[in-house]
């Protein structure tokens, strides 16, 4: 294997870099995809293209040595490196253009970089608030050294209204009226497009047992800078076996890492919640009287993923704790709390509309002392969708809160310990104009009482199908019809010996 030409990089890098091995068989496909462009951006012109080189050239040649042997020649014709003079954008005629420019890898003034590009389409992709198939880049050559740089977006709804009305087995008739919008602006709510997120929540249930109001605000470049600030106020009450409610405000501050890598992030989080229970109905974790709670919590996360509503790349891992009390903070709240999630998505066969996820879900909470008082809603509970529940892990193929401790009565406890894995094959029948999605999984979760009796093999495991639509401005409807192959729950709520059986899930408002 020779090079030719190559001023800028070593001949032994690029073989490295070609990996082709002396000896091997000659794959003439693969060679010239690790020549002039590969899937990952490995190849050799992608080398050149990261590094300002817009116009490089490259020609590979064989020659015959022996019978059955050949050399390798590629000759490389580097041209000129051009610089980013200028970086434009089009289309979009709501989102302001600093909302776009802080979301891009180029900038004025650096070398032409096609690996920032991709990285800045995926960025803006990522935001929602364009058609992710109509973001184009391109770029203009202004003379033998410089280039600009132009976007092409289209703009599309990111918000979304909601008005419902449902039935659910603990509060009666349900129903929920809200709204987010999430390119919204602050100093010009009638026009937007600054991308700040604000968000209104009204659910109520059959004669006052349930109704939770929530109202939020978030901004996620704070003076400009990568920094998330967000508020939000809070009050909810349900009267179920138990009579709880609770109020309270929480303050968000986060910030975008570059290191190890863009796209890692921490936040940090203030919570004041008032619990008030009026009535335990008997269950003893549910203690009558009045509470304070003052909390704080941080979280690391890295967030890869090409998309949020039907990512196809990238994972999203995320671990988090949370105080309340102990030596540090004032209330009569006493716990700590530990939470890992982590999302994996793999395209197959090398095209975004067929996706493997893969979840995994771990949270334990704890309390500093013996006697501690850990709110009931801090505890874990699993099973259904977890709509219109706290502190509610979906597991389908089983009833709302069905997996976990239950009293002799068959109301359920919560637990200080919880797992769940999961696994989905995607496949999308079309992404525009309305992204509709089926698919396929297969799960497996649990509650346990605490750390000491937890048994991590014992998994309460379903499988079914499902399918998913992207409905502006409503939002996000799903169907799944999922098989309980364990035995949960029988008639009130206690098992009956026989596996749970097909049940029938309605999904709204959750991503895919």
């Amino acid at each position: 294997i020779e090079f030719e030409g190559s001023t800028v990089y070593p001949s032994d890098f690029l073989i490295r870099r070609l990996d082709v091995q002396k000896g091997s068989i000659v794959n003439l496909e693969r060679i010239e995809r690790n020549i002039n462009g590969n899937e990952d951006q490995s190849d050799l012109k992608s080398l050149y293209l990261d590094n300002g080189y817009l116009q490089t050239q490259m020609i590979e040649s064989f020659e015959y040595v022996a019978k059955d042997s050949v050399d390798l020649k590629v000759q490389i014709f580097e041209r000129e490196r051009y610089t980013v003079r200028r970086v434009d954008f089009v289309g979009n005629t709501k989102t302001q253009d600093r909302v776009i420019r802080r979301e891009l890898f180029t900038y004025p003034g650096d070398y032409f970089n096609r690996g920032a590009i991709i990285s800045s389409v995926k960025g803006l992709g990522v935001l929602n608030y364009f058609n992710p198939e109509k973001i184009k880049p391109d770029y203009r050559l202004v003379d033998e050294k410089t280039v600009n740089l132009i976007y092409e977006v289209e703009e599309k709804s990111s918000d979304n209204v909601n008005a419902s009305v449902g039935y659910s087995q603990a509060f009666g008739i349900t129903g929920a009226l809200g709204f987010t919008i999430t390119n919204f602006s602050l100093t010009d709510p009638l026009v937007g497009g600054a991308g700040q997120i604000f968000n209104f929540e009204w659910q109520f249930g059959e004669g006052a047992r349930f109704r939770t109001f929530s109202l939020s605000f978030t901004e996620p470049w704070l003076y400009n800078t990568p920094t998330t600030f967000g508020v939000s106020l809070y009050d909810t009450r349900q009267i179920f076996v138990y009579d709880l409610q609770q109020t309270g405000f929480s303050i968000r501050l986060g910030r975008r890492l570059k290191l190890p890598d863009d796209y890692f992030r921490t936040d940090f989080t203030f919570r004041f919640q008032r619990n008030v229970v009026h009535d335990n109905g008997g269950v003893p974790i549910y203690r009558i009287g009045k509470t304070t709670q003052y909390g704080i919590g941080q979280s690391i996360s890295r967030n890869s993923t090409d998309s949020p509503i039907f990512p196809s790349t990238g994972s999203n891992v995320s671990f988090s704790i949370e105080i309340a009390g102990g030596p540090l903070l004032p209330g009569n709240i006493d716990y700590h709390k530990w939470i890992f999630s982590s999302d994996w998505y793999v395209p197959i066969f090398g095209t975004n509309r067929l996706v493997l996820y893969t979840t995994t879900f771990l949270g334990y909470v704890d309390g500093f002392k013996r006697d501690s008082e850990i709110p009931p809603i801090e505890y874990f509970f699993m099973g259904g969708t977890g709509i219109g529940y706290f502190s509610t892990t979906p597991l389908r193929g089983y009833e709302e809160r069905s997996v976990g401790p239950r009293d002799e009565r068959g109301y359920e406890l919560g637990g200080r310990v919880v797992a769940k894995h999961a696994a989905e094959l995607r496949f999308a029948v079309t992404l525009t104009p309305m992204p509709i999605y089926l698919l396929s999984f297969i799960e497996g979760g649990n509650v346990y009482e605490n750390f000491r009796r937890s048994d991590f093999l014992d998994l309460k495991r379903s499988i079914g199908f499902g399918a998913r639509l992207y409905v502006p401005p409503i939002g996000i409807i799903g169907f799944d019809y999922g098989f309980g192959m364990d035995d949960v729950s029988g008639p009130y709520g206690r098992p009956d010996g026989k596996a749970d059986g097909w049940k029938f899930h309605f999904q709204f408002g959750r991503g895919f």
